[in-house]
């Protein structure tokens, strides 16, 4: 099936997070009639999917991983579904390779399919390894559309560096009284300005990209003239360094106390989510590099490039250290930027995208 069909198809099925049925049976069932072996049902990853191709030689796994979720937006006040980071692409391309890989054959090893869910809200991977499906994977690739300010049309990240992102929320509970007797009461507003002017004065290591800022101040309804007895604030931490980040959470968590107990107001943190940055398997570049500039040509090749945003594929790596893991970007003159519901890129990069990752597998197992 062309690879513009099944983008079609994908993109009008939009689904949330965890709530991806239609999405992964349109996917199991391609997979299925390229006569790969397909488990889903499963738990507790729900609507993830894991498709085999076994050579029936000893070998290495070598796993290739899409996500399927795609974003919430409301439009005339009515919730609607949008792939608007590009995950119908990376469906697309991955369905492409299979099809490839399997005309191809495989001499030795295995190749596993990760359709993972949940991306956008960064639990599907860890949902995904709690099947324990992934435990025997050697090697695993993923791929993402590029923006346009990182990489254009005709160019291919080898690597991409995604920041480690931490989302707490700070609970503050204070003691309301007439807004004419402030003494009388905790103003828990006061509480909080003063923990958000606190998170901004951080300093880490200059050297190092970070940012701790805070993204949502809630302090309820009630009367104008009444001391605020309640606030809650959300905080966006980033770093370019996994240590770095439990340095700023563990920075983070004691201002956010420190503060608090000299407003005299009781507080409640809460670690909501969070996604590592890269830590990318070094032996893995050379694999990648290759079937870029197999496909594209050496000035195609882009070593790596960095962004601010987070991605949850990086637990793969941090929670099975043993998998060999390459993340690359590709470039598609992707506009305005990913998240906009408005998204549109060029579609005849994706083939690109299908043939390299097609090409590393069979460089691994074909070799």
């Amino acid at each position: 099936m062309l690879i513009e069909s099944h983008w079609q198809a994908l993109h009008n099925l939009a689904e949330p997070a965890f709530k991806e049925s239609k999405t992964s049976k349109y996917m199991a069932d391609a997979l299925r009639e390229l006569g790969y072996e397909v488990i889903d049902g499963l738990t507790p990853a729900k609507t993830g999917v894991i498709a085999i191709l076994d050579s029936g030689a000893n070998g290495p796994v070598v796993g290739l991983r899409t996500d399927l979720d795609a974003l919430i937006f409301t439009e005339d006040g009515k919730q609607i579904y949008v792939h608007a980071c590009g995950h119908d692409g990376h469906m697309s391309m991955l369905l492409t390779a299979a099809e490839q890989i399997k005309n191809a054959g495989i001499k030795k090893g295995k190749v596993k399919l990760v359709l993972q869910p949940a991306e956008e809200i960064g639990l599907g991977a860890k949902a995904l390894l709690e099947t324990g499906l992934l435990d025997d994977i050697d090697y695993l690739f993923g791929m993402h559309l590029m923006p346009h300010n990182l990489l254009s049309s005709g160019q291919v990240a080898a690597k991409v560096n995604w920041m480690a992102c931490t989302l707490m929320t700070v609970e503050l509970t204070g003691l309301t009284a007439h807004g004419s007797m402030p003494h009388l009461g905790i103003n828990a507003l006061d509480a909080g300005c003063a923990i958000v002017n606190a998170v901004n004065a951080f300093h880490l290591n200059p050297l190092e990209g970070w940012s701790a800022k805070a993204t949502r101040f809630n302090t309820g309804t009630g009367s104008i003239n009444a001391i605020c007895d309640h606030a809650e604030i959300s905080f966006d931490l980033r770093t370019t360094l996994n240590s770095s980040m439990e340095l700023l959470k563990e920075k983070f968590i004691k201002t956010v106390q420190a503060t608090a107990l000299a407003y005299g107001t009781q507080v409640k943190i809460t670690e909501v989510g969070d996604c590592p940055g890269t830590e990318s398997a070094p032996d893995v570049l050379a694999i990648i590099e290759k079937a870029i500039v197999k496909e594209m040509g050496p000035s195609a090749l882009v070593h790596e490039v960095t962004t601010t945003v987070g991605e949850d594929f990086n637990f793969y790596r941090k929670l099975r250290p043993s998998i060999q893991t390459g993340f690359l970007g590709l470039g598609c003159d992707l506009e305005p930027c990913l998240h906009d519901r408005h998204m549109h890129f060029d579609h005849a990069q994706l083939p690109h995208g299908a043939n390299i990752f097609t090409n590393i597998v069979l460089q691994i197992l074909n070799a």
